[in-house]
């Protein structure tokens, strides 16, 4: 981990420990108004570090020692003259060791502790209720009025996010299944702009995501979208659906991408990444493309038109080096089938292959991690052929079989250029610290798949039943010379009905083979539809953002803010809503340590972004906080309004069964998000 990292995490705790201090501060405030006795207000939990008290000063850890020595007795047991004859302040302030959280300690109020009450006039349970109503509210109220602050300063300042264009549609998503009102065979286009959803209009990329995720289940959701060169709004009628292992409600669209290669950690991993290319060597941080064979480029869409229109055919681009054009060859790669195993579990590392009428390539590793127990043994390049007693694995044979293997030696042979080598690689967590990808440079196969899955039904492959071993080298198709699965694909495109394949078995020395495939009409659609794809992928880029600001006009960004603080708190309900409706699973769920991971990688994009994160959170504490559950400030709400109406609080009993249960559930859900933190974490 990185110094910077650690530093975006301590922002991020001493932020988040900020937002319940400011919590806390507000019940303070409100409890010196009510005229309520305040023993101690503590910024942080656990033991103190410093404390201080009018009359005494600051101390190394509490202040009680200093007044007993002094007094005879501490401060919480002298009445309010013996403290004024005394010099004394009835409330120590602390500091304390843990950067989270605070607490305010009143007389005659204990939260988990009902019993605690007191018959002293400055008590808080001899206050007006009304009183007592404002000081339990307070809290929720300072969390608001800072989120209302925070949004402010955002928006004075000005905050990136990413612009409302689609950049891609996922195939069979909710989204790449409609077409436009009024209109056959239109569909949703990668560069269309949402401009409206449900009827509000869409600032960000993030007002689209939300309306998917957060719709009834089975609800649909309407955009309206521009597009360029068409005068009108089109307007598209989806309804999300769960369509990834997140099991969020989706409409299956991502954001546009800029020609700007991305920054920062995420910027290093993309370089790294780059580099396994030796023709992509130069690329570095941040280069910006600004041409693809010839033609200027500004989105991602655009360069990835013309790897499509190119068929196979490498894409020469120009980027910008400080000024200077600088010239790269991108080669183009197949966009293979993906296959989907038969009899693998949901957890398993990877449950499809990808490749042609079950016939896989090979796997190759193109990066070895510099954190890699095997960096120095493995080469980018190396052919996997053999891993332990699997011969030619496919990629998702490898993965889940290197996920079952204990820590420890693991025998490889790869190929490596035109050797063939025997390693002993080490195992750690079940893989190897390595970027695998497919080797699509040589027309070898894996070991064929017989069956796939399609919907929820097992069906053979057009391979099965042939006989072909792993570790095959294609030597032609229909008569055509092949020498990688870029030609592999053109060849089985252009087959027809039947593609005859000759090949040379790993096991039959030089003895060629001939085996004839049959292709499905089906299956010829699915071959010719297949498209292309660069070592250049969406992800890699910056997105295209759009700036939200008040232009520095203050009273333009303080309604900005109040607008943003109200939709953030009706989010937060809808989320909890669309908990009970099962739409929303609880593995969404964060902790603490998911909110500092989460954190930690927004501090990066700078001080606005920071901000704007922990206005967020802000208003997130502020409904969690007024829920009407034991011991949080909604619940000791919902007492008050019944003690205002039957003139009673409730019964001792109840409260501290209630207090139980509270204590409970809130145990329950740090259970749950910490173990959903961890696992995405390890994951």
């Amino acid at each position: 981990m990185s110094f910077d990292s650690l530093i975006n995490m301590l922002l991020i705790v001493l932020g988040f420990g900020f937002l319940i201090g400011i919590h806390e501060l507000g019940h303070f405030i409100a409890a010196k108004w009510a005229g309520i006795r305040t023993n101690a207000f503590a910024i942080g939990m656990g033991p103190q570090l410093f404390s201080y008290r009018k009359g005494i000063g600051v101390c190394y850890k509490s202040t009680s020692p200093k007044v007993i020595a002094r007094f005879g007795k501490d401060a919480s047991s002298m009445s309010d003259s013996e403290l004024a004859t005394n010099g004394l302040s009835e409330t120590e302030y602390s500091l304390r060791i843990l950067p989270i959280g605070g607490f305010v300690s009143m007389l005659g109020q204990e939260d988990g502790n009902p019993d605690a009450v007191s018959q002293d006039p400055r008590s808080y349970n001899m206050c007006t209720i009304g009183k007592r109503m404002i000081v339990v509210s307070a809290g929720v109220v300072m969390n608001m009025l800072l989120a209302c602050f925070l949004f402010l300063v955002c928006f004075q300042v000005g905050v990136n996010f990413e612009a409302p264009v689609i950049g891609m549609i996922i195939p069979d998503s909710p989204a790449a299944t409609v077409s436009a009102e009024g209109f056959e065979n239109n569909p949703i286009q990668p560069g269309d702009t949402v401009v409206v959803v449900d009827g509000k209009p869409a600032k960000t990329f993030t007002d689209v995501q939300i309306a998917g995720a957060m719709a009834k289940p089975g609800s649909p959701v309407v955009l309206d979208v521009k597009r360029e060169g068409v005068d009108s709004l089109l307007r598209y009628i989806v309804t999300p659906a769960s369509i990834s292992q997140e099991g969020l409600l989706e409409l299956g669209l991502y954001p546009a991408s800029s020609l700007r290669l991305r920054s920062g950690d995420s910027g290093k991993a993309v370089i790294q990444s780059l580099h396994a290319e030796p023709n992509l060597l130069v690329l570095q941080e941040g280069m910006q493309m600004l041409t693809a064979d010839g033609k200027p480029v500004e989105v991602w869409s655009q360069f990835n038109d013309i790897v499509q229109a190119a068929n196979g055919n490498q894409v020469e681009t120009t980027w910008n080096i400080q000024g200077e054009s600088l010239e790269v060859v991108v080669k183009a790669q197949p966009v293979l089938s993906v296959q989907m195993l038969v009899d693998v579990s949901p957890s398993a590392p990877q449950n499809y292959e990808r490749g042609l009428l079950g016939l896989s390539p090979l796997t190759e590793i193109a990066t070895v991690l510099p954190s890699s127990a095997n960096a120095g043994l493995f080469n980018s390049g190396d052919i996997v052929l053999k891993a332990g007693s699997i011969e030619a694995p496919r990629m998702a044979q490898l993965r889940n079989y290197l996920a079952m293997q204990p820590d420890g030696d693991l025998p490889i042979i790869v190929k490596r250029d035109d050797r063939t080598i025997e390693l002993t690689s080490h195992i750690q967590s079940g893989k190897l610290g390595v970027l695998l990808v497919d080797a699509l440079t040589v027309p070898i196969i894996a070991q064929p798949m017989q069956q796939e899955m399609i919907g929820n039904e097992t069906v053979d492959t057009p391979i099965a039943h042939l006989q072909l071993l792993g570790g095959s080298k294609i030597l032609s198709i229909n008569g055509t010379l092949v020498s990688n699965w870029t030609q592999i694909r053109k060849a089985l495109v252009a087959s027809g009905s039947a593609a005859t394949i000759e090949l040379v078995s790993p096991i039959q020395g030089n003895q060629k083979a001939n085996i004839q495939v049959p292709i499905s009409i089906k299956e010829q659609e699915e071959l010719a539809g297949l498209l292309w794809s660069s070592p250049l992928a969406m992800q890699m880029f910056d997105p295209i953002y759009v700036t939200r600001s008040s232009g520095g006009n203050p009273l333009k960004a303080l309604a900005m803010g109040f607008d943003e603080t109200v939709d953030m708190l009706v989010m937060t309900y809808l989320t909890l809503d669309r908990l009970m409706r099962r739409s929303v699973g609880v593995e969404q769920l964060r902790g603490p340590i998911g909110i500092v991971h989460i954190g930690s990688k927004i501090a990066d994009r700078g001080i606005s972004y920071l901000f704007f994160f922990l206005a967020i959170i802000s208003v997130n504490l502020a409904v969690l906080n007024f829920l009407p559950l034991p011991i949080v400030d909604g619940g000791l709400f919902l007492y008050l309004l019944y003690e205002k109406m039957f003139k009673k609080p409730p019964s001792i009993a109840f409260q501290n069964a209630a207090a139980v249960l509270g204590l409970g559930l809130i145990a329950t859900l740090f259970l749950v998000t910490f173990y959903n933190d961890i696992a995405r974490l390890v994951g």
